[in-house]
């Protein structure tokens, strides 16, 4: 079961959104935003999105495929590489609220969309850093792409920064991400029962950079 890290090329972005689907559909609050799991449609739409992405050098998505499975991909990750100070203008945009289509609990899906883009902005700004949409994970493979960002950052003395959910959360520790601050939802607001929690996490830069004055 040999497990091949590779760049993630568009083509392969509508099935990544199936792997997606179903790395998060044991998490209670996906449940919530996606009542029935996620549909072709939602799929389609959240494709385009990612596929924008594809435009800024700064973002690179990248996948771990099985090469005992037809080299079948099994798992992905996309990190946004911002290794230079960000202007306000442009990390403090305004919130985008998305439209997925039918089926989707779109007032929990900005929520917590907003909740993230809040923690991020508090916490990162424009400082420079590395950050990744994690939990894309099965049979060692997320720990192939976590290592693969934090050996970007340790070379460019970067600060890595996500969002955890309880699934990937021990990963992310043993990575060498420390909690922060956390995401808390209140699952009763949508039907449901309790909180869902997302920690937010850092990894401290390995390398010190020093400005010459």
């Amino acid at each position: 079961m040999p497990l091949v890290l590779q760049p993630l090329v568009e083509a392969d972005l509508e099935y990544a959104m199936e792997i997606q689907d179903r790395a998060f559909w044991t998490e209670l609050w996906n449940k919530i935003m996606f009542p029935n799991g996620m549909t072709a449609m939602v799929r389609t739409r959240l494709a385009e999105w990612a596929r924008k992405d594809f435009q800024d050098p700064r973002i690179v998505f990248m996948k771990v495929v099985d090469t005992d499975r037809n080299n079948e991909m099994i798992s992905f990750a996309r990190w946004y590489i911002y290794k230079e100070h960000r202007p306000e203008s442009d990390w403090n945009k305004p919130g985008e609220t998305r439209d997925l289509g039918a089926g989707v609990n779109h007032e929990a899906l900005n929520e917590f969309k907003a909740a993230m883009d809040g923690k991020r902005k508090k916490l990162m700004a424009g400082d420079p850093h590395c950050y990744t949409h994690p939990d894309h994970q099965r049979r060692g493979a997320g720990s192939m792409l976590v290592q693969w960002g934090t050996n970007i950052a340790d070379e460019a003395g970067l600060r890595c920064y996500l969002e955890a959910s309880q699934a990937g959360h021990h990963l992310y520790l043993q990575k060498g991400f420390e909690d922060v601050d956390i995401i808390e939802l209140n699952m009763a607001k949508y039907g449901g029962e309790g909180v869902s929690r997302h920690m937010c996490m850092i990894r401290p830069a390995k390398v010190e950079k020093f400005i010459s004055l």
